[in-house]
């Protein structure tokens, strides 16, 4: 039984760091969608439409998303922690990893070579070719992805009970230990702390 709260007790921890990181996701896949659609973008002198951005933006957000499936040994897998915390939804997220994991290899060589890191030229264009362009799959596996996401923001309150005090413990853990203060206001506004207003936003 100690076992088992300790490990329930990890993966709410855990839940915290995947709900931060996934909020960030949803902003840039927002921004991405709002720059292809609705032409909007910031002024600049370099006289640079909504495509050049949304080329920009594509880019972070596609590299972002193998943050979510890193299979290191400290990485974080969230189809793994997806079907502990809610396994009622065990075959949504499983239909949802059918379509993103013959991706997965796509998606970490286009992070790891053009994303997130500059590779020799011959590399960097090699990678950033077989991503360039209308790929159907990669992209309905991404909607796919981001609309579970926010379907299971929408289930936190029913089936994740004990997440809101995890989230409250571990925030106080990490003052104390590194000495540093947290922005509870920044939290609250992620939906992670107090969330009152919860269902009105996802509902």
């Amino acid at each position: 039984m100690a076992r088992e709260k300790q490990l329930r007790k990890d993966d709410l921890r855990r839940y915290v760091i995947y709900r931060m990181k996934s909020l960030e996701l949803l902003h840039y896949y927002l921004l991405l969608f709002d720059l292809n659609e609705s032409g909007h973008f910031p002024p600049n002198v370099l006289g640079h439409d909504g495509r050049m951005f949304a080329s920009s933006m594509r880019t972070v957000a596609i590299s972002w998303l193998a943050t979510f499936v890193d299979q290191s040994r400290d990485g974080m897998n969230v189809f793994d922690l997806w079907r502990r915390l809610f396994p009622k939804h065990k075959d949504e997220i499983d239909g949802v990893w059918a379509q993103l994991e013959p991706q997965l290899e796509l998606i970490k060589n286009f992070r790891d070579r053009v994303g997130f890191h500059a590779d020799t030229p011959l590399k960097y264009f090699a990678a950033r070719d077989k991503i360039r362009g209308k790929n159907p799959e990669l992209q309905a596996a991404m909607d796919s992805f981001i609309n579970l996401e926010i379907a299971l923001y929408k289930y936190e309150d029913e089936e994740l009970p004990d997440f809101v005090s995890a989230a409250e413990e571990l925030l106080l853990d990490v003052e104390l230990q590194l000495k540093i203060s947290i922005d509870r206001d920044w939290f609250k506004k992620a939906l992670i702390l107090r969330r009152e207003n919860y269902r009105a936003v996802f509902g």
